[in-house]
Order: structure tokens, then C-alpha cells, then sequence
């Protein structure tokens, strides 16, 4: 069988119900790895929490983290690493939001970088920072950040997406979340970068055509990608409000091992 690429999304598609791989799922990777396929990590997540299941599936292949704005292979200086970051003007432009919705916390990431607004504890995919050393404003942030993420009921994220796309700031905005738990995420990163972006960097750079892509993932930020891939591929458990603007939907979710047992029949591993 040809190489072929898998990209893989990880909460909510690759990881179980508490965010980890199950057995069977890293058996099935690492056995498409060594027949010859390339294993490839593209999430939401910063870098900062995605290395150890990078390293637990003992991957060398680029990261991409970020929704799209970092690509880097980690613990080394990849040549072709790169990195997408947002002018510190807009990042003070978006602090302005919290005086007209109700933002329980936002922050700022970047590659090593974490900055909250305010003290959070029990936020889905961030370590609680009940005394944090400094807070997120304008005469704060010394390092140009990836991404901007604000937390808030989910009731709010639509109108809030629609008031930042209003500003026109050279921005993408992407959510994740929302359907699932009470804190839906609007992450924002610098304008045009997504996924499938980023996976068709990756492809190219590893030698796979766009036809030999297969992702999978769950909700609306990896609607690009798997509209992108030769086989995208929506989790049973998927956002529902993304499953018309998708390829396919396989018939497990992620609790189920949807990836390993779809990956297991389809590569015959």
C-alpha cells in the first residue's frame, strides 16, 4: 500500500474520555508506523501538552499545534519549522472584548508561553494557575504570542466570534469546545492559518501526495482538514453541527477507539 499520511486530531478523536491513548489505539499507530506510514499530531493544543503523547507514540515526524500556526518537530531545531504569531497590537485589541462580554479568562500561548488575564483553575486542556506570577496586558507580554484564546458560556462564543471578525483584524478565528462541555473555546491566530494548512506543509515536506492524506477529527476546527485530506473522516461523537460539512463519518467514537479500529481495517495492520 502507498504511504500514506495520518493526520490526527487528538481530543475527542485520538485520546479517550480522559484525554489519553487508549492501548489499543497506540498499538495501532505504532503499527502503522512501522509499516511504513507517517503518524502525524495536529491539534489545538499548544506544544507544551501535546509532547508527551507525541513522545509516548515515539513519533519523529513534525508536530502541528495551534490549530495550524506552529509546525516544528519537538526537542530539535527543525529546519523548517515555523512559527505563525499575532502583532502584540491586536493581542491589545482583544483584551478590549472582556468590557462588553463576559470572558472568564483569556490567553495568551505561544511555543514555552502561557499568560492568563486573570487566576483560573479547572479549564478543559490548561494546568491551573491559581497564583500566577503576572497577568496578560498590554505592558506585559514580551513575546509575540501564536494564539489568543478566550474562554466563555457557550451561549456567548457565536456573538463573540462575529464581534472580532468585525474588527478585521488579520486574524482566523476557530472554536472548539463549545458542544461539549460548558467553556467553549474561541481561539484566534493570525489570519489564514488552519489544519490544512498546515497539513499540506507537512505532506509536502514528508513527500505524501494530498490524495494519500487521511485525518480524522470532531469538531469545528478541523473542518478544513478533513475537507482537505484524500479521506476525512469525522468521529462518530462529532461536533453535529460540522457532520453535513464533512466527507465521512465513521461509525465509532473516540471512546470506542474509533481511530485504531478504522485504521486497523483500512491498512490492514
Amino acid at each position: 500500500m502507498t504511504p500514506k499520511l495520518i493526520a490526527l486530531d487528538l481530543d475527542g478523536t485520538t485520546l479517550n474520555a480522559e484525554g489519553k491513548l487508549s492501548p489499543l489505539t497506540k498499538n495501532v499507530l505504532q503499527k502503522a508506523q512501522a509499516a511504513g506510514h507517517q503518524v502525524v499530531i495536529a491539534t489545538g493544543r499548544p506544544d507544551s501538552i501535546s509532547e508527551q503523547i507525541y513522545d509516548e507514540l515515539h513519533l519523529k515526524t513534525p508536530m502541528i499545534n495551534f490549530n495550524g500556526a506552529l509546525v516544528h518537530v519537538p526537542h530539535q531545531q527543525w529546519q523548517y519549522e515555523y512559527m505563525q504569531t499575532l502583532a502584540p497590537q491586536t493581542v491589545t485589541s482583544l483584551l478590549d472584548f472582556r468590557t462588553s462580554f463576559p470572558i472568564k479568562v483569556m490567553v495568551a500561548e505561544g511555543k514555552k508561553l502561557l499568560l492568563a488575564d486573570r487566576p483560573y483553575t479547572n479549564l478543559p486542556f490548561l494546568p491551573d494557575m491559581p497564583h500566577p506570577e503576572k497577568l496578560l496586558g498590554p505592558d506585559t507580554l514580551q513575546q509575540a504570542p501564536i494564539s489568543v484564546t478566550m474562554f466563555v458560556e457557550e451561549s456567548q462564543a457565536p456573538s463573540l466570534r462575529t464581534a472580532i471578525q468585525a474588527k478585521k483584524f488579520p486574524v482566523s478565528v476557530q472554536s472548539w469546545g463549545a458542544w461539549s462541555g460548558e467553556n467553549a473555546a474561541l481561539e484566534v491566530v493570525t489570519q489564514n492559518i488552519n489544519k490544512a494548512v498546515a497539513v499540506d506543509y507537512v505532506a509536502h515536506k514528508l513527500g505524501i501526495d494530498q490524495q494519500d492524506v487521511i485525518a480524522f477529527g470532531d469538531d469545528d476546527n478541523d473542518l478544513e482538514m478533513l475537507n482537505y485530506a484524500g479521506l476525512g473522516l469525522a468521529m462518530k461523537n462529532a461536533n453535529p453541527k460540522i457532520l453535513s460539512r464533512v466527507p465521512r463519518q465513521i461509525s465509532l467514537t473516540n471512546i470506542e477507539d474509533g481511530v485504531g479500529r478504522f485504521l486497523t481495517n483500512y491498512l490492514s495492520l
